[in-house]
């Protein structure tokens, strides 16, 4: 069972608000409900009924309030006792972060939070899928969206330019545009499923369609394609890497957003501040991206 579940049903009994209860937690409305629906399905009974607006125990739920008391002291008990190792910089944090990330910032960054704090261990996890981060997969998520999870928080930490990229033999051959119309004198690197929904992509292919001269569907490979010279590529500055010059800039497609990203319930581990905060920083320097 989850400590979480048996703490949000404490605190909805004390307060007789999920409201209350939540900001009493430093968690989020739906948070402090989903936490509720799961302790209710563990238990296999309704532990509130809601009159008038208040949460008022059922029979079960002040059978379980009394048996509760013990287990919560013993609970805050540990708690005490683990959260002396939490205000140490030592210790393990496992970061995920997609894959453009990790291939390219992320391993000079990391060196140099190593430099710093040489007894924190990091491990970075490549993905770009939503982690459940209730379950410490992970402490720290970066992420490329618009919408972070209402579970998580955090802040955004820059937002990503998108821009056409070729590389600097493809230019050196082709010469450089200099304007959208010089483009029909280009080769181009195209998008392919999912990708030709998108905007720019579309654009393109309304407009370009005769000058593409191969396509995919995932951007890293986009940018290794322009890499190798094939032509110019559509691409958001954290994937652009790798010696590719960025010859103009694409207004059809809005700046991504990078969100910093961990668990309210980690919010004062001091290692886990002490990253975030660092890589806050790390990223606001970064020439590629704009500080928001």
């Amino acid at each position: 069972m989850d400590w979480n579940y048996l703490r949000t049903f404490q605190a909805v009994a004390d307060t007789g608000s999920l409201a209350a209860a939540a900001a009493k937690l430093s968690i989020s409305h739906a948070t402090a409900f989903r936490h509720i629906k799961a302790f209710e399905s563990e238990l296999g009974a309704r532990l509130f009924e809601k009159v008038q607006g208040k949460y008022s125990l059922t029979d079960a739920g002040a059978d379980i309030l009394d048996l509760s008391s013990t287990v919560a002291v013993a609970m805050e008990d540990i708690d005490r006792r683990v959260s002396g190792t939490d205000v140490q910089l030592k210790g393990r944090i496992r970061l995920t972060a997609p894959a453009s990330f990790s291939g390219h910032f992320l391993p000079g960054c990391l060196a140099g939070f190593r430099q710093d704090y040489p007894d924190i261990t990091v491990e970075l996890l490549c993905s770009n899928e939503e982690l459940n981060m209730s379950n410490r997969a992970a402490e720290i998520a970066l992420r490329v969206t618009h919408t972070p999870p209402d579970h998580l928080i955090g802040r955004k930490v820059a937002d990503i330019p998108w821009g056409l990229y070729a590389s600097p033999d493809y230019l050196a051959q082709k010469g450089t545009p200099r304007s959208a119309g010089d483009l029909a004198q280009h080769d181009l690197i195209g998008g392919a499923g999912a990708l030709t929904r998108r905007d720019g992509f579309a654009r393109i292919d309304r407009e370009l369609r005769d000058r593409v001269v191969v396509r995919s569907d995932d951007l890293m490979t986009m940018a290794a394609f322009a890499c190798r010279g094939l032509g110019l590529a559509l691409l958001p500055a954290d994937v652009a890497r790798g010696g590719l010059k960025r010859v103009m800039c694409f207004d059809a497609m809005p700046d991504n957003q990078l969100w910093l990203l961990t668990h309210p319930d980690l919010r004062n581990v001091a290692r886990v501040r002490c990253m975030m905060q660092f890589l806050d920083r790390a990223f606001r320097k970064d020439p590629e991206f704009t500080s928001p």
